[in-house]
């Protein structure tokens, strides 16, 4: 690639946004860019050869803002184009911004105020994500990074927070200090595709990074329902086994002993979420099982040395965990016992309540709809959803369990606090709740 260019002194903020083929949502992102509050921006795309139409709606856009760089990328790969806007960049700091998915107008503003005021290697925000529906209504759920509220409050360094690499695990909500970044030569790999390849680069600034914080605003608006998204592709597990791989073979042999703590966390709930998702045929399947024993044999040598332990993992996790370290075909018996146990609990119920809007929400409603049973209502303890329709289904108040049927059948499906709710859901019920928690 190119030497670096001399950075502008007036440029604040470089917003890097690599594209490929997404002509339904281009304009409504660079839009969003565009009208940033925070003017002096530099906005970087690179395009690795769309064919749909959302290059010339770029360009477009560039004849009327001077500001946009428009860059085509030799290579169809998310993280060569990134690397390509990284060395590129202009600005004190970059931003990684997806191209399905769109920004707040205030939200670089208020990140780079942040940054600057407390001398931040690295700053983000809370985000929403968003769905639409067959009529084009959108329907947005506010998520947090953390409940640790000392991150929002204060200065942290995460590789001393062994709770980051649970927590936080999205780049795009965040900007970096461009100097940071090329200093501990930061990148992404440059594999084919646009699958996971920011789990490298989430390690890397995590554990180089001195100075960070969280604020609290809902600025970033992610995308969860295009249906070619890399985080829907089917081989997930086999491009999440590649950049461990990678990164494990670039540790240095004087790694620290909190940047390896950092790393195996984030790991260990990648290998069990992902086999979550996983079907019986695809975790049978020889390439799969390959990849399965790759991620035990990690997992064991970092309990052995002291690096990981099944109770580091959020609680609704670590039985999963602990039937995922044996034979594959264990715990695919342990998943068929808690799948008959769910139906024998919904054995002829009259009313279904899925409690928890959501990824273990919505994975548990496409679960009960494969399975042939009714969800008649989700709930959810953020105000924000009462009253709105997910999947055409209303959501419901924590509250309104007092008037439901004592026949109603609650499934609790969060991964953080799925006890909790459980007992929140008994305490409104007067211990007549009949809860299932749901985890697979």
């Amino acid at each position: 690639m190119k030497e670096v260019a001399k950075m502008s002194d007036s440029t604040k903020v470089s917003v890097i946004m690599p594209s490929l083929n997404v002509v339904a949502y281009i304009e409504e992102t660079i839009r969003s860019v565009r009208n940033q509050t925070l003017e002096d921006i530099e906005i970087i795309c690179i395009d690795a050869g769309s064919t749909d139409g959302t290059l010339e709606i770029i360009e477009r856009e560039a004849v009327d803002d001077n500001r946009i760089v428009v860059m085509p990328s030799p290579v169809k790969s998310y993280g060569y184009q990134v690397n390509m806007g990284i060395m590129s960049a202009h600005g004190e700091y970059i931003a990684i911004l997806e191209t399905d998915d769109f920004v707040a107008y205030e939200m670089y503003e208020l990140l780079y105020h942040e940054a600057k005021k407390e001398k931040l290697d690295y700053v983000k925000c809370n985000y929403s994500t968003y769905t639409t529906d067959e009529e084009g209504n959108r329907q947005y759920i506010e998520r947090i990074i953390s409940d640790n509220q000392q991150f929002y409050k204060s200065v942290f360094k995460p590789r001393d927070c062994a709770e980051v690499a649970f927590d936080d695990w999205f780049l795009w909500n965040g900007i970096y200090r461009t100097d940071f970044i090329r200093e501990h030569n930061i990148s992404f790999s440059e594999t084919p595709g646009a699958a996971f390849q920011d789990i490298g680069f989430l390690h890397k600034v995590t554990s180089a990074a001195d100075r960070a914080r969280y604020i609290e605003p809902s600025l970033y608006r992610y995308c969860v329902d295009r249906e070619d998204a890399s985080s829907n592709s089917k081989r997930t597990m086999n491009f999440i086994r590649n950049e461990y791989g990678m990164l494990l073979d670039q540790f240095d042999k004087d790694i620290e002993t909190s940047e390896q703590i950092l790393f195996f966390n984030r790991l260990g709930k990648s290998f069990v979420r992902t086999c979550m998702s996983c079907t019986d045929e695809q975790l049978k399947d020889s390439e799969y099982a390959l990849i399965y024993n790759w991620f035990q044999k990690q997992l064991r040598f970092a309990e052995q040395q002291g690096l990981f332990s099944v109770r580091n993992l959020p609680v609704s996790l670590r039985n999963e965990y602990t039937a995922l370290i044996g034979a594959i075909q264990e715990y695919i018996n342990y998943r068929n016992e808690k799948k008959r146990l769910l139906e024998e609990f919904l054995h002829d119920s009259d009313n279904v309540v899925i409690f928890g809007c959501g990824i273990y929400g919505k994975a548990a409603y496409k679960f009960l709809k494969d399975s042939g049973y009714y969800v008649h209502f989700f709930m959810d303890n953020n105000p924000n959803l009462w009253g709105c329709t997910i999947e055409n289904i209303k959501v419901l108040k924590p509250d309104m369990a007092r008037e439901l049927p004592d026949s109603t059948r609650y499934i609790v499906a969060n991964e953080k606090y799925a006890k909790d709710i459980a007992d929140q859901l008994k305490g409104l019920t007067n211990n007549n709740a009949r809860v299932f928690i749901y985890s697979f």
